[in-house]
């Protein structure tokens, strides 16, 4: 362990540390409640602020102890515990019991709700090493104020990760000096591994007019590419057909090293060392951004990193991988050629080449676990300050409910910085965000998830003006039915899609995606940090919706019905109990999905009208 990860425990008596505990515990009883994951006690509070219905004390019992905190029920109906109100006491006596560890409230309370030993105890790894990297962030935090003009990256280093999962930074495969090297809350900087790949061992895709040799020499720069090139001439690869692969040095040591021997002792593959730029991590960890200067305008790199993270491997799905440059210019293509998605400014940022190595070996086995076909590969995406305006910046959606270690929030000092109120700001926000995105989905009855971390809000004078979206070939999906725009898909495109989902599953993406795993949380705050209420959030959003619609009646009105977003309740999609109940941490041959239970009542529904009496 590093001496800077081992003082944030040990300061002021462990102060982060317990802070952190607080806030996950805090976190896993209402998310696990609202998951139907745990079921506490829900007793009235006679002591809250707005005592009723919407004010409670939740009480979860482990055994001989018993873990209360007041909560307030809000606007997606599921539970908020206020971390400061946790106590803990003793079952039989009542008598007060020092506050569990959030590790040892999993252990007691993961079998209960049905886990068995195996996954009890992944879980406690995962929320152990969450409670750890959350400390770290809390001892090092900057206040909110002070990230309204830092750069991108730096905003995504004080990010705390996944809102929604409750062990958000599990990682598991990363020990502790990993994480205080390739973590983003690290702030470090690494230089890539780089293979010499033989052209029969390695399959690599890019757009038309673009070229795998050119992109690397753009990555490198050409001086640093001849260089790696006159190596691999040297160790007997033909310079014009070789290819130049980078490699996190992570999956070099723990993977590629030892699983791709066969290849690296017949020369089929070369490790040719280290090359000069430098790199930071984003928030997904295995994707860099160039740190040298004018880096932000070069492009991405998504590298695979064999790590288990909130709920699946971070490699790279082969299939997707390849498939990535052709999705992309036709997603890209829809959203040049559309007059309204231009007018919206929506960005979809290209994955424009691509490349993958297929394991000889574990490629023969049937049902083979999706981990052992992920591991060497790369994705180039276009970077996101190429595609702003002067005056512009853009910061992921995420960053808008981020919570500073003293408790401010960045929105509410972009807001105030603004000048506009916050009804006006909000309005803003979902007037460039919800048009766009439902668009995609009526006119080319296509999708992808806009979650907090692939969407980002283009911020001018720090008001909303547009969104970019980005990893959106992971997710990206059409529907089933034989819509005009999708019979004419190349078919290469449509093997990339396959036949699509039915309309019911494809507003999933986003319901889920956009109005739980990000509006929830930003509405939640709005409420309490700056008065706004919840419900003139959703009203916002609502009017936004209904707005597009009314301009789009005559074009699309049959498919408003088709793809019905604003239904009056959709399914509730459950992120955590996929792996408490269901997946475990078993492997298998596809990537877990989220597991359905129950339903939510729709915020984008309008209520019905209040009767008019006489």
């Amino acid at each position: 362990m590093s001496a800077r990860t081992l003082d944030a425990l040990t300061s002021d008596g462990g102060a982060a540390y317990a802070q952190a505990g607080r806030e996950l515990l805090a976190k896993l009883i209402g998310e696990l409640t609202f998951e139907d994951v745990l079921t506490p006690a829900i007793l009235s509070d006679p002591d809250a602020d707005l005592p009723g219905p919407d004010a409670a004390v939740l009480e979860l019992a482990l055994g001989d102890l018993i873990v209360s905190g007041r909560a307030r029920r809000r606007s997606l109906g599921h539970w908020r515990v206020a971390p400061a109100s946790l106590t803990a006491r003793d079952a039989a006596t009542g008598a007060a019991r020092p506050l569990p560890d959030p590790a040892l409230v999993v252990a007691l309370g993961a079998p209960a709700a049905g886990a068995d030993a195996s996954t009890t105890a992944g879980l406690v790894a995962e929320v152990a090493a969450t409670v750890l990297s959350d400390a770290v962030q809390l001892h090092r935090g900057r206040p909110a104020r002070e990230l309204l003009d830092a750069a991108p990256i730096d905003v995504e280093a004080e990010l705390r990760g996944h809102p929604w999962i409750v062990a958000a930074k599990g990682r598991i495969g990363f020990d502790s000096g990993d994480l205080d090297h390739y973590a983003p809350e690290a702030q470090r900087t690494l230089q890539l591994d780089w293979l010499a790949v033989a052209a029969d061992r390695i399959d690599t895709r890019a757009l038309p007019g673009l070229t795998h040799r050119q992109v690397v020499d753009e990555q490198l720069g050409a001086q640093e590419a001849d260089r790696l090139r006159a190596r691999a001439a040297a160790a007997g690869h033909d310079p014009d057909t070789t290819v130049l692969l980078p490699v996190h040095p992570w999956q070099w040591r723990e993977r590629i090293l030892a699983l791709h021997a066969a290849d690296l002792a017949s020369g089929a593959i070369t490790h040719l060392g280290t090359a000069a730029p430098t790199y930071r991590a984003r928030q997904s960890i295995r994707t860099l951004v160039d740190a040298g200067p004018d880096g932000e305008l070069r492009r991405e790199l998504k590298l695979p990193l064999s790590i288990l993270n909130t709920s699946v491997y971070r490699g790279l799905p082969r299939a997707r991988a390849l498939a990535a440059p052709v999705l992309t210019e036709w997603l890209v293509g829809c959203v040049d050629r559309d007059p309204f998605l231009q007018e919206t400014g929506l960005v979809l940022l290209g994955e424009v080449a691509s490349a993958s190595v297929a394991h000889t070996a574990f490629g023969t086995i049937e049902g083979v676990p999706y981990q052992h076909t992920e591991m060497l590969g790369a994705i180039w995406r276009e970077p996101v300050a190429a595609q702003l305006h002067e005056g512009e910046r853009a910061l992921p959606l995420a960053a808008l409910f981020h919570v500073d270690p003293a408790g401010e929030s960045l929105i509410e000092h972009l807001i105030a910085r603004s000048g506009l109120t916050v009804d006006a700001w909000v309005r803003a926000l979902h007037e460039v965000s919800l048009p766009p995105l439902c668009h995609v989905l009526y006119r080319y009855g296509a999708t992808f998830s806009p979650h907090g971390q692939n969407t980002l809000v283009v911020l001018r004078d720090d008001v909303p003006t547009r969104i970019v979206v980005k990893d959106f070939v992971d997710d990206a999906t059409i529907c089933a039915e034989p819509l005009p725009e999708l019979l004419d898909l190349s078919p290469a495109v449509r093997a990339a899609l396959g036949d699509g989902v039915e309309p019911a599953v494809i507003t999933q993406w986003i319901q889920a995606g956009l109005l739980v795993c990000a509006h929830r949380y930003i509405a939640e705050l709005l409420a309490d940090r700056c008065g706004y209420p919840e419900a003139a959030f959703w009203a916002a959003a609502r009017a936004a919706l209904h707005g597009y619609q009314d301009r789009f009646e005559d074009e699309l009105g049959p498919r408003f019905d088709l793809f019905d977003l604003d239904a009056p309740v959709f399914v509730k999609l459950c992120l955590n109990r996929v792996r408490i109940l269901e997946r475990g941490y078993r492997d298998g041959a596809e990537r877990p999905i989220a597991a359905a239970s129950g339903w939510i009542d729709n915020p984008l529904h309008a209520p019905a009208p209040a009767p008019v009496t006489t």
